[in-house]
């Protein structure tokens, strides 16, 4: 949720930076990160590049603002989900999300190309998307406590290891979607690990 100013309206800065990182997302997914200069979103934003400059000094930074806002939006659409006493449910809403991404492909390429910018410690984006990843993982871990003190999980489970697990087939299997030019069917291959996660996480 953003400030708001006292006459209801979002301040004209950030609605600006807003509409920049719509008009990036469109950009960049459609034409490619790399083939999209800078110049072209301004222009889609009706700005100078010096404005552009204003709010993200850098592509990088603007490519980093576009997948915090995918991130975002896929974790808001977790917490809009309905309520469930099974721990394992959250195996199944994993499949949708993934599907959810299929229907915007290409945020799925932006999604991993942040990743790898990520990657490097001195980047502005690696703390917060570190702090983003043990969100997931600490929510996940919490869940499924409670699942295992009512007797649907298994107490020997290692249940951030199992957490981090979830995360890394799900990106993984994006990278690899990446790779293949879309033809690896990660919705398929999420459920399936969906599928045998269940059976090794359920009590007997």
């Amino acid at each position: 949720m953003g400030l708001k100013a006292s006459g209801g309206s979002y301040p004209t800065g950030l609605r600006r930076r807003e509409k920049i990182i719509d008009a990036a997302t469109r950009l960049f997914g459609s034409g490619g990160y790399h083939a999209t200069p800078m110049s072209a979103v301004a222009e889609a934003v009706g700005i100078s590049e010096s404005g552009l400059a204003h709010h993200f000094p850098s592509k990088n930074v603007l490519l980093q603002a576009v997948a915090e806002r995918r991130l975002i939006e896929t974790a808001s659409w977790w917490e809009a989900q309905p309520g469930s006493e099974s721990g394992l449910a959250v195996l199944d809403q994993m499949v949708e999300a993934t599907r959810r991404f299929t229907d915007q492909p290409g945020l799925i390429g932006l999604f991993v190309l942040s990743i790898s910018e990520a990657a490097d410690a001195s980047s502005p984006a690696h703390a917060r998307l570190a702090g983003q990843y043990n969100g997931v993982v600490e929510s996940l871990v919490a869940r499924w406590r409670t699942s295992v003190a009512n007797g649907e999980i298994r107490p020997d489970v290692d249940l951030e290891l199992v957490a981090r697990e979830c995360i890394a087939v799900s990106d993984g299997l994006q990278i690899q979607w990446v790779l293949s030019n879309g033809t690896v069917d990660i919705v398929a291959g999420v459920a399936e690990f969906s599928e045998s996660l269940k059976a090794r996480l359920r009590v007997p």
